[in-house]
């Protein structure tokens, strides 16, 4: 539906999220080389995919709604540090760093593992050390106050930063416009998580989202979409999910890392994962 003014486009994503796009020896799909960036250097590469998105982060400062509806998106949240730290230094202003208070939750631990839990960056806690700029764009991480417009995955736009609080503005939804304050508050590492060691992390709950993972883009619309793939896709229909973001072909640039032996990387074929069983269970 996103894609219905590029018809190419749209019978393209069709046949990926349906696994009907055809497929080489090795199982992997081609995409078009006018959305794929030739990867030659990481370094020159990702700057490439980096400007594509976001061009000049000067004329965003000053006005960042214009910023809010592009994005890069990537399979794992480690390509999605990588790209946010290297986002938020070249973004105008002033740094600011806030570091968290990381506590085990049998104290008598703590002693023993302060510096190892400091290291550690759970799926859905915020950074040990949050780097925030003026009018740089964050998501939160929590349900603070759902009737107010602060869940889970509410996108806004920095625009104070005290010792104590981020005063911050919704951009999307109901409450768009609207001024709230963010606190520090306790967060712990879920049951199941792989950590081992269960904590307590004082943050605030925010991250800055230059970019997301592809899971969680789900549902957005976007002006314009990078793809980083360091690695390929490894969940049904994450290619297809990070694809159909943008309404047309023109506004979606993708970057092919190659693997550990491979320097370079000039096709433009990748991994589209998707499992049949399920479409043959939903018409069962």
């Amino acid at each position: 539906m996103r894609a219905m003014f590029d018809p190419e486009f749209s019978r393209f994503l069709l046949r990926v999220g349906e696994g009907r796009e055809p497929v080489d020896d090795e199982g992997e799909i081609t995409l078009s080389s006018d959305i794929v960036i030739p990867y030659y250097d990481k370094e020159k590469s990702l700057n490439r995919l980096l400007e594509s998105v976001f061009p000049d982060l000067n004329t965003y400062s000053p006005d960042p709604y214009n910023l809010i509806n592009r994005c890069i998106l990537a399979p794992k949240n480690s390509s999605v540090d990588e790209l946010n730290e290297i986002m938020i230094r070249r973004f105008p202003g002033s740094l600011q760093t806030y570091i968290s208070s990381d506590k085990t939750v049998d104290q008598r631990h703590q002693g023993d593992y302060e510096d190892f839990l400091n290291s550690q960056n759970p799926k859905g806690l915020p950074p040990h050390k949050l780097l925030l700029k003026e009018n740089c764009p964050l998501m939160l991480l929590r349900n603070l106050n759902p009737a107010e417009g602060l869940c889970n995955g509410t996108r806004l736009i920095c625009r104070e930063l005290g010792q104590h609080t981020i005063s911050a503005e919704i951009v999307f939804g109901h409450h768009r416009g609207k001024r709230v304050f963010i606190p520090r508050i306790p967060l712990q590492t879920p049951d199941n998580d792989k950590n081992g060691i269960p904590f307590i992390r004082t943050q605030f709950p925010v991250r800055i989202c230059f970019a997301l993972t592809i899971n969680k883009s789900q549902g957005q619309t976007l002006d314009y979409v990078g793809i980083y793939l360091r690695e390929p896709v490894f969940s049904h229909g994450q290619l297809y999910v990070a694809l159909s973001r943008a309404k047309t072909a023109a506004k979606v640039k993708v970057l092919l890392v190659p693997g550990t032996f491979d320097d370079t990387k000039v096709d433009c074929k990748t991994r589209n994962v998707v499992f049949d069983e399920i479409f043959r269970l939903a018409q069962a």
